[in-house]
C-alpha cells in the first residue's frame, strides 16, 4: 500500500516555551508503508543502534562539563569580593536564588496576557481624592494595530453607532508597548456609552481618574552650615544593613536601571549627576505630559526632557535622591548637604518619567509610564504614588502586574492614610504582584538649635509652610495662650516669638494661631506637645518637645524679659519614634483580607535632594530637605532591591522565565518576597513591648545585609488567614536551607499586637486602632528537624484565633512563625494576619456614628432628613445623597424605591437608579486623611436613571413625579455573589415627599 497523501497538522507545545510548533505526521490510524526487503530492515536497525549509542555518549560528556561549569560558578558566586575586612559574611547558596536552565527557549519574548471579556465600567465619580474624568476611557486592543490606526478605529466604531460624531472624539494618550496596545480617548457628549461596545477589536475598556500631585510631610532644613558625621546615620543605613553592604561588599548598585515614575527629576543637581542622557546618572526617561497637563486638561505635550522644575514639592527629585544620590566630592557650598549622605544605591542608573504637569496627573498616563519604563529596559520601577482602593482592578494595577510578571520589580508606596484607621492602603500598592511598602521612622533627624538663657540647647523641628529661622537673632518668648491662641491676640507681640501649647481642646490649627500672632507683631511662633505642624508661610515657626515647652513656660513666668538665641545651626538627634511604624503609614489588609503591606522601609524623616527651582521658590539655603511618607519608604526599598540585583549579577528581566544562556536567572518576585520577608526586622509599637501589627509593618523593616547573607527562607513567607469563619483547617509552608551547611531548625511562634479598629455603638471605624496583647495559638508540626544544604521541609500550621476578644468588632490578629537555626543562631520568620469574626457580615453602610456623619439625604442647607415622620424634600432647591462606608465594597447601588417597607432589592425594579459604583473604598472618621474622605456627596435634583428593558440601550434619564419615595443603599457584602441579591447589605431611608 502507498502512504496516504493527506498529512495532518498537530499542534505540539514545547514544554520549555510558549511557542507553538506545527509538526506534520502520518496519523495514528493511517496505514504505514511496508518494506519488502528484510535486509533493508536489518540495515536500518543497525544504523539506528549506532546513532543512539553516539547520542548517549554525547549527552554524558555534556552533563559532566556542565556540572563542572555550574559548580565553579556557584563557588565564585558565594565568595566575598576582595578587600572585605569587616563583619564575616555568612555562607549563602546563591545558586538556589539564581539557578535556572542554561538555555533560552524560542518565543520567550512573547507575552502571555489573560484578556478580560469586554465590559463597560461602572465607575464612581469620586474615589477618595481621585476624581473620575467623565466620558474618558482607556481602551485595549487584542490585535497589534499601528498607532496611526488608533484614532481611525475608535472614531469609525463610535460613528457607526450613530450616537457619537467624529468631532466629539479626542484621542489622548497612546500606549504602544510589548505588553499593552491601546489608547485613552474622551468624548464630549453625555450620550449612552453603549456605543463603546462597538469599538472594533477592543478587549477591555476602563475609566480614567485624575490624580492629585503627590504630597508628603516636609521638614525644611534652613541652614547653610554642614555637620561633619558618618553618612550612614542620617538615613538609618546601620538599621537596614545598607552600611554593611556598602562597606563589606563594595556594592553600590552598579549597573542596575531604576525607573522613577513621578514629577520628574532635577538631573542638574550635582548629587544626581548634573546631566541627562547616556553616561549620566539620570540616563533615560521621558516627559509624558508637559507643564500644562493637569489631568483635567488631557492635552499632552510630551518631550525627551523629564526635568522636575515646576512641581510644588519636588517629589520626584527627593525620591530619586533616596535611591541614588551621591554627594561625595561636591565642592560647591550651595550643593553641599547639611549632613553627609548618599542614596541607598548611589551607582544605579536612574530613569526619570514625568507623569504630572505643574499641577496634577491621571491614571492613563501613569499606566503608560509603567509600560514605557518596561520597554526602556528598567530593572526596577518605583511608584511613590497612591490612591484610595481596596481591590486590584484598575488600569495602573494591571500595568504593575504585567511588568512584574515579565521580571521587573515594582516597589510601591502603601499610602499615608494611617490616621484613618484600618484598610486605608491604596492602589497600585495592593496589586498582587507589586511590593507594597509601609513606613518606619528614621533613627535620627535634623533639628534647629535655640539657646536658652541658661545655655540649655532647645531643638526645634521646622514647620512645613515657612520653616525656622534663616539667620541668627535674639528675642523674648511670650507664653500668652488665652483661648489656645485661636482668636485674635489683644496685646502687642512686637519683636517676640509666641509659644503655644497644643491640647485636645483646641479648636484651630497652627496656621490660625501663627497668623493671629503675626497680626499682633510676633516674629515667630513655636508649638509644643505635638510632633509636627504645617505652620504659617509669613513668619518662622517650629515644634519643640513637651519638656522644653514646659521649661520655657517656667522660665518666662519667672522672668518675662528672658532672652533666647534663635540660630540656623543644626543638630542630628535621635528620634523618639525611631524604628517604629510611622503614624501616617496606611494599614492593611485589602478589601479581600489579602496580605498588605509586604514590608516596611525607612520613610519617616528622610533627608534627600530637591530641585533647585523649588529651593529658590521656598528660599531654602540648600536644595535638600527632610520629607516623610511611604513615598520615601518605597524608594528606600527600591534601592535595596538594586543592591540585591547587583549582588547576584543583575540577570536580565527576561530570565524570570527560568532560562538563561549563562545559567543565572533573575528570581521571581515571589522568591524576592520570600527572601526579604524571611529576613526582615520585626518592629514594635511605639513605647510598647508589643510587636506592631502585621497590618501596618508587613513582615517587618527590610534589611538588605540579612537578605543577602540569609541561610533560611520560608515559602511562602506571608499568610493571609481570612476571617475565623473561612479560615483553612491547616496551612502548609516550606522551610528551606539556602546556606552551604547543614543545620538543625527549631520552630516557634511570636504574636503581634491585636489591632481593634472599631468600637461598640459606632458603625464608623476608629482613626487609630486599639492595640492589645491578644495572640493566636499555633500548632506547628514538626517542631524540630534537620536540613542539608539546599533541602526543604514542609511544615504544617494550625491557627486558633484569640478567643477573649469581641468578634463583632472584627479585630485583626497577626504574628510570626520563627525558624531558628540552632547551629548559627539565625532566625527567619513568616508573617501572618487574619480577622476575628465574620467579615462577611461587617456593617458596611454607616448609619450611626459619633461624628454625626452618616449615610442619608441632606437638604439644600446641609441638614440630614429626619428619621421620624414624613419630610418634604424640595428637589428644585437641591438635595444631596450622602454615602458613608466603614468598610469597602465591590458594588454599591443607590436607587429610589416606593415607600412600602417590604421591597425586595433589585436595582431594576425600583423607581430609578441614582448611582452604581464598583470597588468603592471606605470613608474615614476624621478630616485631613491623605487620599480618603469622610463622605461622598452626590447632588440630586430629582432625576434618576431608568434601566432599559432591552439589551440595545442603557436606558434613559427621567425626572421623578412628585410623590412619596425612599432611597435605598445596597452594598455587596464581603465575599458576596453580585448576582445574589440576598448577598447585599440594605439600608433604606425613611419615606419622604419629593416636591419641586
Amino acid at each position: 500500500m502507498t502512504a496516504n497523501n493527506l498529512q495532518i497538522t498537530r499542534l505540539m507545545m514545547n514544554p520549555r516555551s510558549s511557542t507553538i510548533y506545527r509538526v506534520p505526521y502520518d496519523g495514528d490510524n493511517l496505514q504505514r508503508q511496508t518494506y519488502t526487503s528484510k535486509r533493508d530492515k536489518r540495515c536500518s536497525i543497525k544504523w539506528l543502534i549506532a546513532i543512539l549509542i553516539a547520542v548517549i555518549i554525547g549527552l554524558v560528556v555534556v552533563c559532566i562539563v556542565l556540572a563542572i561549569v555550574l559548580a565553579t560558578k556557584s563557588k565564585l558566586a558565594v565568595e566575598p569580593s576582595s578587600g572585605t575586612t569587616e563583619s564575616p559574611i555568612k555562607p549563602q547558596s546563591q545558586s538556589f536564588i539564581t539557578r535556572c536552565k542554561p538555555e533560552t527557549p524560542l518565543g520567550t519574548e512573547q507575552r502571555k496576557i489573560q484578556h478580560k471579556k469586554l465590559m463597560l465600567p461602572s465607575a464612581p465619580e469620586r474615589v477618595g481624592d481621585h476624581i473620575l474624568l467623565k466620558n474618558t476611557y482607556m481602551v485595549e486592543y487584542l490585535s497589534d494595530i499601528d498607532v496611526e490606526k488608533h484614532f481611525r478605529m475608535i472614531t469609525h466604531s463610535l460613528r457607526s453607532s450613530n450616537q457619537i460624531s467624529q468631532s466629539e472624539i479626542q484621542i489622548q494618550t497612546v500606549i504602544r508597548s510589548s505588553l499593552f496596545n491601546g489608547a485613552s480617548f474622551s468624548v464630549t457628549t453625555n450620550d449612552s456609552i453603549e456605543a463603546l461596545k462597538l469599538i472594533e477589536d477592543a478587549i477591555d475598556i476602563q475609566p480614567v481618574y485624575l490624580i492629585p500631585a503627590p504630597h508628603t510631610f516636609d521638614k525644611a532644613v534652613y541652614s547653610d552650615i554642614s555637620i561633619d558625621m558618618q553618612n550612614y546615620l542620617v538615613n538609618a543605613f546601620d538599621l537596614t544593613g545598607v552600611e554593611k553592604i556598602h562597606k563589606n561588599f563594595k556594592n553600590f548598585g552598579e549597573g542596575v536601571r531604576v525607573a522613577v515614575i513621578d514629577t520628574g527629576v532635577d538631573y542638574s543637581h550635582p548629587a544626581l549627576g548634573g546631566c541627562f542622557g547616556p553616561g549620566c546618572k539620570v540616563a533615560f526617561g521621558y516627559d509624558l505630559v508637559g507643564d500644562l497637563f493637569t489631568g483635567a486638561n488631557q492635552i499632552v505635550v510630551p518631550d525627551d526632557n523629564p526635568m522636575d522644575d515646576c512641581s510644588t514639592e519636588s517629589h520626584g527629585t527627593h525620591v530619586a535622591g533616596i535611591i541614588a544620590a551621591n554627594t561625595t566630592g561636591i565642592k560647591d557650598t550651595l550643593f553641599s548637604p547639611s549632613v553627609p549622605f548618599s542614596g541607598v544605591a548611589p551607582n544605579v542608573v536612574i530613569g526619570a518619567y514625568r507623569i504630572f504637569g505643574c499641577a496634577g496627573g491621571s491614571t492613563n498616563v501613569l499606566a503608560a509610564a509603567v509600560y514605557r519604563a518596561y520597554d526602556d529596559k528598567a530593572d526596577i520601577i518605583n511608584l511613590s504614588i497612591v490612591g484610595p482602593s481596596s481591590y486590584e482592578e484598575t488600569i495602573q494595577m494591571t500595568a504593575v502586574q504585567r511588568v512584574s510578571n515579565m521580571g521587573v520589580y515594582v516597589s510601591i508606596a502603601m499610602g499615608n492614610s494611617g490616621t484613618g484607621g484600618l484598610q486605608t492602603g491604596g492602589e497600585p500598592a495592593i496589586s498582587s504582584e507589586g511590593l507594597a511598602v509601609g513606613s518606619v521612622d528614621n533613627t535620627y533627624t535634623l533639628k534647629h538649635i535655640i539657646i536658652a538663657p541658661d545655655n540649655h540647647k532647645i531643638l526645634a523641628i521646622a514647620g512645613q509652610a515657612f520653616g525656622p529661622w534663616i539667620t541668627n537673632f535674639s528675642a523674648t518668648i511670650d507664653v500668652y495662650n488665652r483661648d489656645g491662641g485661636c482668636f485674635p491676640v489683644n496685646k502687642s507681640l512686637a519683636g517676640t516669638v509666641m509659644l503655644f501649647a497644643v491640647t485636645g481642646r483646641d479648636v484651630c490649627n497652627s496656621y490660625t494661631r501663627c497668623n493671629n500672632a503675626a497680626n499682633a507683631g510676633a516674629i515667630g511662633c513655636l508649638f509644643y506637645n505635638i510632633s509636627a505642624i504645617g505652620g504659617l508661610n509669613t513668619i518662622p515657626n517650629g515644634v519643640i518637645s513637651l519638656q522644653d515647652g514646659l521649661r520655657i513656660v517656667s522660665t518666662v513666668n519667672a522672668n518675662s524679659s528672658a532672652i533666647y538665641k534663635f540660630t540656623n545651626l543644626l543638630d542630628l538627634t535621635p528620634m523618639e519614634t525611631a524604628a517604629t511604624p510611622s503614624s501616617f503609614s496606611s494599614f492593611g489588609l485589602t478589601g479581600d483580607l489579602l496580605f498588605k503591606p509586604q514590608l516596611s522601609g525607612i520613610g519617616g524623616d528622610v533627608y534627600s535632594t530637591i530641585s533647585t527651582a523649588i529651593a529658590r521658590q521656598k528660599k531654602y539655603p540648600k536644595p535638600y530637605i527632610i520629607k516623610s511618607g511611604t513615598s520615601m519608604a518605597a524608594p528606600y526599598v527600591a534601592g535595596v532591591l538594586a543592591l540585591f540585583l547587583a549582588h547576584i549579577g543583575n540577570p536580565a528581566p527576561y530570565t524570570i522565565n527560568g532560562y538563561a544562556e549563562s545559567g543565572i536567572c533573575r528570581p521571581k518576585m515571589s522568591l524576592i518576597k520570600n527572601i526579604m520577608q524571611s529576613s526582615a526586622k520585626i518592629v514594635k509599637v511605639r513605647n510598647s513591648p508589643l510587636a506592631a501589627t502585621v497590618a501596618v509593618q508587613g513582615a517587618g523593616l527590610i534589611n538588605v545585609f540579612q537578605a543577602l547573607t540569609a541561610t533560611t527562607i520560608f515559602s511562602p513567607s506571608e499568610l493571609a488567614l481570612n476571617d475565623t469563619v473561612r479560615i483553612a483547617l491547616s496551612h502548609r509552608v516550606n522551610v528551606t536551607n539556602i546556606g552551604n551547611k547543614s543545620a538543625v531548625f527549631r520552630m516557634s511562634h511570636d504574636g503581634a499586637a491585636l489591632a481593634t479598629g472599631a468600637r461598640k455603638g459606632d458603625d464608623q471605624l476608629l482613626p487609630t486602632p486599639i492595640f492589645s496583647a491578644h495572640y493566636a495559638n499555633v500548632d506547628i508540626e514538626p517542631i524540630e528537624f534537620a536540613l542539608q544544604s539546599g533541602e526543604s521541609r514542609e511544615i504544617t500550621l494550625r491557627f486558633r484565633a484569640p478567643t477573649s476578644v469581641d468578634a463583632t468588632l472584627l479585630p485583626i490578629y497577626s504574628g510570626f512563625i520563627l525558624a531558628t537555626n540552632l547551629v548559627s543562631g539565625e532566625v527567619a520568620h513568616l508573617a501572618y494576619a487574619g480577622v476575628v469574626g465574620d467579615y462577611g457580615n461587617a456593617r458596611i453602610i454607616v448609619r450611626n456614628a459619633s461624628s454625626g456623619i452618616i449615610t442619608g439625604i441632606q437638604d439644600a442647607r446641609g441638614q440630614y432628613m429626619a428619621n421620624t415622620g414624613i419630610s418634604n424634600l424640595n428637589a428644585t432647591e437641591g438635595l444631596a445623597i450622602v454615602i458613608v462606608l466603614a468598610w469597602p465594597t465591590r458594588i454599591l447601588v443607590t436607587n429610589v424605591i416606593p415607600p412600602e417597607d417590604n421591597v425586595q432589592f433589585d436595582p431594576e425594579l425600583g423607581c430609578g437608579i441614582l448611582n452604581v459604583g464598583v470597588n468603592w473604598p471606605r470613608n474615614v472618621a476624621n478630616v485631613g486623611v491623605y487620599s480618603y474622605t469622610q463622605l461622598v456627596r452626590l447632588s440630586w435634583n430629582g432625576l434618576v436613571h431608568k434601566p432599559s428593558s432591552t439589551n440595545n440601550s442603557s436606558g434613559e434619564i427621567q425626572r421623578l413625579d412628585p410623590g412619596r419615595y425612599r432611597v435605598q443603599f445596597a452594598a455587596l457584602k464581603h465575599f458576596g455573589n453580585p448576582k445574589n441579591f440576598s448577598d447585599y447589605e440594605i439600608y433604606r431611608t425613611s419615606p419622604f415627599n419629593l416636591v419641586f
